[in-house]
């Protein structure tokens, strides 16, 4: 085995590696972040003076998080689908290198 395909192969494994963490630790960071932020909303909704601005607030400050999460884990699996099909590709290639030799 040549050491450039062991290289390669090695960096597309980081690749994918690197690009599930990004989409699985967006979803788990979005988790946290809704919950802690729902701590400060139930102390506002307690306060009467501040109950009706917060729940717009928190309606608001949920749904861009989510979508803001979402749209992480979305890059997270596109790079994740082009380090698959990279590696695939490269394996490929050198399948066919070998068979030639």
């Amino acid at each position: 085995m040549k050491p450039t395909h062991s290289n390669t192969h090695w960096w597309l494994g980081v690749a994918d590696l690197l690009a599930h963490g990004v989409q699985h630790g967006a979803v788990k960071l979005q988790r946290i972040h809704l919950s802690v932020a729902d701590e400060s909303f139930r102390v506002l909704e307690a306060i009467p003076a501040t109950r009706h601005s917060s729940r717009i607030v928190r309606v608001c400050h949920h749904e861009i998080s989510r979508l803001s999460y979402a749209g992480v884990s979305l890059a997270g699996r596109a790079a994740a689908g082009v380090a698959a099909r990279a590696a695939a590709a490269h394996n490929q290639q050198h399948d066919l290198n070998v068979n030639n030799s």
